[in-house]
């Protein structure tokens, strides 16, 4: 952003630090910390004196400042809704303040703000004033120019920003109307009644097939482009290459790797192998050494951890790294010698894990398998599917199916959750256009991937903790005693009983998930871990080791994935450390370096996966306009207060049925049993019920999807606007007002993190 918009970075430093304090803070105190952000003495004694003049700070004897008594101030940042309300969210982790649309007006999603508690409704409900702008994250504007005389106006392709950006005709950058453009704010409306951009970047038309995707990555800010430096540092790694390297490393180019993925994979991490010996097996797990190539403050570094990971959407790929590395010379690609970190794992004859080493080594993987194929070997008993694969190739694949089916047992037996969803998978055609929308189920090869990486993973997070004081871990929090509460009301609806009382263990999710397979449909089944998962806690990166809830381990960390997550870099240069493989600098030498990483890194992730889930639903409402006013036979796949959202399972696509489309009744909403009941006629429509619909709306710039119950009278309108997202509805308790929630304690739906690994 501009230096255009009055943002006083010494104003918000010197009120950051007295309400952070909770006491009034001395002069030479305040004057300490603002020369540690190159302030001089002079401007503080200034800006104290603005600060107290405003009202918000009081002047003390004995050069002392702090809170003007009769104001509640609370920090925090904003979450804007597309309704036109928000939030501040606070950092001290109280209830959220709920700022009404007026307020709104003045701040920007994800702005962080100074706001004052203006009154507590009937309810213990906090509502809030902005009294001061600290910062301002949204520095770019992604929405539609609207050419007015000589210059125009955006509007946000984000609903959540309900403002009108102007643009003077000198900052138009050559854009038409209608066009889908970036700018840059020069103006804030916080300061400024009239907020201004400069057009800096034109996407493209306002339709087309990729729009989504490049829509996401300006939206979401996700990191696209490389710098020129990086063309440079690539040439001299080519240049270099890797047999000297390779001659200082474990040969293990004999042993038959092989690499199983996706048929349309392109950058291969991790290779394995397994054999059995007398009293159990020896399982290697072989990941990509991109360490050996992506060097602690390189240039490429810098951009792989502002990255913090891949980004995979249906069309194309956000790598981490370059092409060069990421599908070539990092890549365990067949017939290819490749360096790579080894984690040699001796299980038992149950599987359970006896001992374990790392070591660099080189592999040459003998076969590029696909999940498709191997999950039909599996399938089909071993036998008549696996033509062309080496004899050796047989043996390994055989014994890892052994060790698959151990470890999974060995899991569950510790208490692992397994949940199991199903993905929608989108095909294009030769122009572009989407061809088919098909749903894409895990099978058999994809789990045994998965365990053995697990495995890995393991190992590497407990070398990690005898050795090191801090280090990069995933981990998953146990979830809070009121959501578990929720939860256990809405299964009891369903017959179903989740044990442990108000601390459940994975061992007794996993029991109801079993119950919920045996009880009751596939589609009540999953919609139920959809709402196990929105109980809990979001997993993420953290520097100390603590367990890691749904998986039932007590240290786990991700390392063998680093050719697209920067944590799993981290490990592999912290573990070459700890070892003696290495003496090189790791880039967390620095006390504190690994909790700002892993922090860094759990945003990243979360910005990817937002980013990709965003598009993939924009893609299903594009998919579905070529079927508006058609019928399908549908399930019912969530219930709320205002209308059931209705799921086409051949397509993975959920659509609003609104309330009053229901039919001439009233409907009352069972939060318990997730069901409305008709007043006058009875009719229950529950989750999982059979509904056939009709495709009455579609919104596809905003993903959204209206259906009708067939046999109702079509109407001529769109997607409902405004309405609520399905994310929020599951465990919606009906009231009209937006409800500031408690944190954590997973009432704000929209926001829950589904991902527990």
């Amino acid at each position: 952003m501009t230096d255009s918009v009055n943002l006083d970075p010494l104003r918000a430093l010197l009120l950051e630090t007295v309400i952070a304090a909770h006491q009034p803070l001395s002069l030479s105190e305040l004057e300490t910390a603002a020369g540690s952000g190159g302030f001089e003495s002079t401007m503080v004694r200034k800006r104290l004196q603005e600060l107290c003049e405003s009202g918000i700070l009081a002047a003390l004897r004995g050069q002392r400042y702090g809170c003007t008594r009769d104001l509640d101030l609370i920090i925090g940042r904003v979450d804007a809704h597309v309704e036109g309300y928000g939030f501040v969210l606070p950092d001290d982790g109280s209830t959220d303040l709920y700022l009404s649309p007026r307020q709104m007006r003045r701040v920007l999603h994800d702005d962080r703000v100074l706001a004052r508690v203006r009154r507590i409704d009937g309810k213990g409900r906090r509502e809030g004033v902005i009294v001061e702008l600290l910062g301002c994250s949204t520095r770019t504007i992604l929405g539609y120019f609207q050419s007015d005389g000589a210059g125009g106006f955006m509007v946000p392709q984000d609903e959540r920003i309900a403002l009108e950006i102007h643009v003077k005709a000198a900052d138009k950058g050559g854009a038409s109307n209608g066009q889908l453009v970036v700018a840059e704010l020069t103006s804030h409306p916080f300061s400024d009644r009239h907020v201004f951009a400069r057009i800096t970047e034109i996407v493209g038309a306002q339709s087309g097939p990729r729009l989504a995707t490049e829509i996401a990555i300006r939206k979401h800010q996700l990191p696209w482009q490389w710098p020129d430096a990086v063309a440079e540092e690539l040439s001299q790694i080519a240049a270099q290459g890797a047999e000297a390297a390779g001659q200082a490393r474990t040969d293990l180019s004999d042993l038959p790797f092989v690499t199983i993925d996706g048929s349309d994979a392109r950058d291969f991490d991790d290779a394995v192998f397994a054999q059995r010996e007398e009293s159990g097996y020896r399982l290697f797990v072989a990941i990509a050494d991109v360490g050996h190539f992506v060097k602690p403050g390189s240039v490429l570094d810098r951009c792989a951890i502002e990255r913090g990971n891949s980004a995979y959407f249906p069309d194309r790929v956000i790598p981490m790294l370059p092409e060069v590395l990421s599908t070539d010379l990092c890549s365990l690609r067949p017939d290819k010698r490749r360096l790579a970190v080894v984690c040699e794992v001796v299980l038992d004859s149950r599987g359970g894990i006896t001992s374990w080493r790392f070591s660099e080594g080189v592999i040459c993987s003998t076969s590029r398998l696909t999940y498709a194929a191997v999950g039909a070997y599996i399938d089909n008993a071993n036998s008549g599917l696996s033509a062309g694969w080496p004899v050796e190739v047989h043996q390994s694949l055989d014994t890892l199916i052994e060790i698959y089916q151990l470890l999974a047992v060995a899991r569950k037996r510790q208490g692992g959750i397994n949940f199991e969803f199903p993905q929608a998978r989108i095909e294009y055609a030769d122009d572009g256009t989407i061809e088919t929308l098909s749903v894409e189920a895990r099978n058999e090869a994809t789990r045994l991937i998965e365990e053995c990486m697990l495995v890995a993973n393991v190992c590497a997070a407990r070398t990690l903790n005898e050795h090191l004081s801090e280090a990069i871990y995933r981990i998953h929090e146990a979830p809070a005693s009121e959501d578990v509460t929720d939860l256990r009301r809405i299964l009891s609806g369903f017959g179903l009983k989740l044990r442990g009382g108000s601390t459940p263990t994975a061992a007794d999710f996993s029991g109801v998930v079993g119950q919920a397979q045996v009880k009751t449909s596939t589609q009540v089944a999953d919609t139920l871990q959809v709402l196990m998962l929105r109980t809990m806690k979001q997993a993420r990166y953290a520097a100390q080791p603590q367990p890691h809830f749904a998986l039932g381990f007590a240290q786990y960390t991700h390392f063998t994935s680093p050719i697209r997550r920067y944590p799993d870099l981290m490990v592999h240069r912290l573990l070459k450390a700890v070892i003696g493989l290495s003496t090189g600098p790791t880039g967390c030498e620095k006390p504190g370096t690994c909790a700002q990483i892993a922090d860094h890194c759990s945003v990243t992730d979360r910005r990817a996966e937002d980013a990709t889930r965003e598009v993939i639903g924009l893609l299903k409402a594009q998919f579905m306009r070529r079927y508006l006013g058609e019928e399908f036979d549908g399930l019912v796949s969530g219930v709320t207060a205002f209308g059931v959202f209705v799921q086409l399972p051949q397509f993975l696509v959920d659509g609003l049925v609104h309330i009053s489309e229901l039919g001439d009744d009233y409907f009352h909403f069972d939060p318990e049993r997730l069901q409305l009941t008709g007043e006058r006629s009875g009719q229950r429509i529950a989750l999982g019920d059979p509904l056939r619909v009709r495709v009455a709306g579609v919104r596809a710039d905003i993903g959204q999807i209206d259906f009708q119950p067939a046999g109702r009278k079509a109407r001529n309108r769109g997607a409902r606007a405004g309405r609520k997202s399905r994310k929020s509805a599951v465990l919606a308790k009906g009231n009209d007002r937006p409800k500031p929630s408690t944190r954590g304690t997973g009432k704000r739906q929209a926001k829950k993190h589904q991902r527990t690994r």
